[in-house]
């Protein structure tokens, strides 16, 4: 918008008794809005002309008449365009936390800093890691396969949906082997596939198997929060923390 129409909805706008804000609200719109109008910041669109065309009660010919030429218009406008962007480029948002860490939002930017001003970030996801979800995703596809060729063929429909646990127990130790921390194994997985392995499954293809250990099986889950406690404990010691956790310093 060139500074002349600016001027002019300006002197419309005084000239019919409007504030900014009261304009801004009979239009739905911000004040800051119609203030970038009018400092030819910012152009109204087609229907915010048409609006303002009716509430001042003259022509869009007369509201945006103009003896500028061409070229002083795109002039202008490049000015109001490179001088918008410096000021986005410029103006930035702070949040700051409890532990002083910061976060500082610039335009589209956004930076993560520590309670001494370093840049830091999350750890982005390791390759190896998105080809183990990969390879977990074929492993349950397989499981699928063999749950239902057992179902269909051996009609061990009411037990082998037991397999499905196997993917994510393989595919945990991969992962624990790979980030060198114990505490990636699944022994949630690993409890509840021997549990149902023990007290469900064997039993229907073991004639000498007892079929009541139910009770006794229960204590295999006392092995997740004590193998968890241990391997934590480990880690302390030898100062390790889960990958997930580590930070970048930049």
């Amino acid at each position: 918008m060139t500074i002349e129409i600016a001027d002019r909805l300006i002197k419309l706008r005084k000239k019919n008794g409007y504030s900014q804000e009261e304009l801004a609200d009979k239009l739905g719109l911000s004040r800051q809005a119609v203030s970038k109008w009018e400092r030819a910041e910012a152009s109204p669109d087609t229907d915010n002309l048409i609006c303002l065309a009716k509430l001042y009660g003259v022509s869009l010919d007369e509201l945006l008449s103009t003896d500028e030429d061409i070229d002083t218009i795109v002039k202008e406008q490049v000015k109001v365009d490179e001088k918008s962007k410096e000021e986005n480029k410029d103006s930035s948002i702070t949040l700051e936390d409890d532990d002083g860490s910061k976060v500082v939002i610039k335009g589209s930017h956004m930076e993560v800093l520590d309670k001494d001003g370093h840049i830091i970030k999350k750890k982005p996801k390791d390759k190896f890691l998105l080809w183990l979800d990969t390879v977990d995703g074929i492993l349950s596809g397989v499981a699928l396969i063999t749950y239902i060729f057992l179902g269909a063929f051996l009609g061990m429909w009411a037990y082998a949906w037991i397999f499905f646990f196997v993917p994510e127990i393989i595919c945990s130790f991969i992962r624990a082997i790979h980030k060198r921390n114990a505490n990636n194994v699944n022994m949630a997985f690993i409890s509840l596939f021997v549990f149902f392995l023990v007290c469900l499954f064997l039993p229907q293809y073991i004639p000498t198997m007892s079929k009541s250990l139910w009770h006794p099986m229960w204590t295999v889950f006392l092995a997740i929060p004590l193998y968890h406690s241990v391997v934590g404990s480990i880690n302390k010691a030898l100062g390790k923390k889960d990958e997930d956790d580590k930070i970048v310093k930049e």
